[in-house]
């Protein structure tokens, strides 16, 4: 190809790894019209990016942008920590995103951890020696497996100052030292990480208590506070009914003790993850076969309600249409307990509640069952517990 073939159709080309690259929450909210508006602010960034470095003609060059992702995975982390509302709405979002510019697109890899790698890595592969191609955006900046790709560029000038590192998180030390030019789109990406879990939303603003004097009669004397008992002991009970700071702490009153011993922590809850931060389900103690045919049998007349009977509260009340009651046995609860695991959690591997009773993964170490398991998309899951989460309390 003649160079001035290669100037006649010259395009710029973001690669991105839409798992570590996440957009605005303000974006992402507005579903639709937040994945077109997303389009249109990062084709301006990265207009804008070119012409600080190329300057002239550079305004005229295509703009091509791969975002790679996995798609179900990344919505239902986004709706897990209340981003969005639904997982359905991210689809919604990235369609929109698509559609609004014509060499823009947002591709759904599916599930693993090496699939969006792999892509990305390739297309830098092939199109870094394109001559047509004047500029390449790389967005992975948050994953070092992308530094063996990229560090050979470094030693080749011509080809250094064709790459750019879009930052969205802060760059770790492998990308840095490649000195390759930086660029942050902040009207697009969020800087900062995904969080682990649900924020919680922020305290309502109560008034302010007005402050009274209570009447002089109504204060009790240290003397009047106690009374006499028959073994010449002082009660440890005051007479007076009051029991605010303001009295408990400032009046004086020596009948009524405080203990400033430090409380029993509570028992940190926590679910165990795997390399991957992927939800492991813990193992269910097994159920003799016995046991089981009589619970099947006693829920035949009347199923169980999950929430009372695994939670210890459900919010339905009265009005619930699954059995409430008595305290299952030890024995019965489990066989619920496997029940309910069979049943796939909304969220799978992104959920983090730890009193979440359903199943996050496939239950059989061996399905047989495959594309028709439930939990399909689980199977090639890694196993292995390499951290533990604690859930906020």
């Amino acid at each position: 190809m003649t160079r001035q073939q290669a100037d006649h159709s010259p395009f710029v080309l973001a690669l991105i790894d839409g798992d570590g690259a996440v957009f605005t929450e303000a974006l992402l909210r507005a579903g639709a019209d937040g994945g077109s508006d997303a389009a249109h602010k990062l084709h301006s960034e990265i207009r804008n990016h070119i012409l600080d470095v190329y300057e002239g003609a550079a305004g005229s060059w295509a703009i091509m942008v791969h975002i790679y992702a996995n798609l179900e995975g990344l919505s239902r982390k986004l709706a897990s920590v209340g981003i969005i509302k639904s997982p359905q709405e991210l689809h919604v979002f990235a369609r929109a995103f698509s559609l609004h510019q014509p060499l823009f697109n947002f591709i759904d890899v599916g599930s693993g951890k090496e699939r969006a790698d792999h892509k990305i890595k390739e297309m830098m592969r092939v199109f870094i020696s394109n001559i047509q191609c004047k500029h390449l955006i790389f967005g992975g900046c948050h994953d070092n497996g992308y530094l063996p790709n990229l560090d050979p560029y470094k030693h080749d000038p011509a080809l250094a100052n064709r790459i750019s590192l879009l930052e969205t998180t802060p760059a770790t030390a492998g990308f840095i030292s490649l000195k390759f030019k930086t660029v942050n789109f902040t009207s697009v990406f969020r800087s900062d990480e995904l969080p682990d879990y649900r924020l919680p939303p922020p305290p309502s603003q109560a008034p302010a208590p007005v402050k009274t004097v209570s009447p002089v009669q109504t204060i009790a004397s240290p003397q009047s506070a106690t009374s006499p008992l028959s073994n010449g002991l002082r009660s440890a009970t005051p007479t007076t009914t009051s029991s605010s700071w303001a009295t408990v702490g400032k009046s004086g009153m020596t009948g009524k003790s405080i203990s400033i011993a430090p409380t029993k922590p509570k028992e940190k809850k926590f679910v165990f993850l795997n390399a991957y931060d992927q939800r492991i389900d813990e193992k269910l103690a097994k159920v003799e076969r016995g046991a089981l045919e009589r619970f099947h049998a006693k829920i035949a007349k009347q199923k169980m309600c999950n929430e009372y009977h695994l939670k210890g509260a459900c919010t339905l009340g009265p009005t619930c249409p699954y059995g409430h009651g008595e305290k299952l046995s030890p024995v019965d609860r489990l066989a619920l307990q496997h029940k309910a695991r069979n049943i796939p959690c909304t969220f799978l591997s992104d959920c983090r509640e730890v009193n979440c009773y359903y199943g996050h993964n496939c239950p059989y170490d061996e399905c047989t069952r495959g594309d028709n398991c439930y939990f399909s998309m689980t199977h090639d899951m890694d196993r292995v517990r390499q951290f533990h989460f604690a859930c906020p309390s």
